[in-house]
């Protein structure tokens, strides 16, 4: 990670609900919606719960497409922790906005997350 990024961390809670993942964010202590809009090189740093870790989930990786603009080629991420946590990189090059979606795995089944939406915004 750059010296120069902003760095945002949120908490991931993950739940089964009828064999569905229902994914919630915080950002210490508070409920937040996992996304939001970027002006400068971000890393969004996002980590399992203890629930989630409990219950056997791990990251697999993300997937990043555009819905506006053409910003997805400013984003990457990286698996930490032992795949219990997931970096996404932004370098805001680009104006737009992007579908998030994170893939996790737990005991052996796959999963995707709900659209924490990303938007560019103001970019110098």
């Amino acid at each position: 990670m750059n010296n120069n990024q902003e760095q945002i961390n949120f908490t991931v809670n993950i739940e089964l609900n009828n064999n569905e993942a229902i994914f919630s964010y915080s950002r210490g202590g508070k409920p937040a919606t996992g996304g939001g809009i970027v002006r400068t090189e971000t890393a969004g740093i996002y980590s399992l719960d203890k629930v989630a870790i409990e219950q056997g989930f791990v990251f697999t990786g993300a997937t990043i497409t555009n819905k506006v603009g053409a910003c997805a080629e400013d984003f990457s991420y990286k698996l930490s922790d032992n795949r219990q946590a997931i970096t996404i990189t932004d370098t805001a090059k680009n104006f737009g906005t992007v579908c998030l979606i994170f893939n996790v795995e737990c005991n052996g089944k796959a999963y995707e997350s709900a659209d924490p939406q990303v938007e560019n915004d103001d970019i110098l």
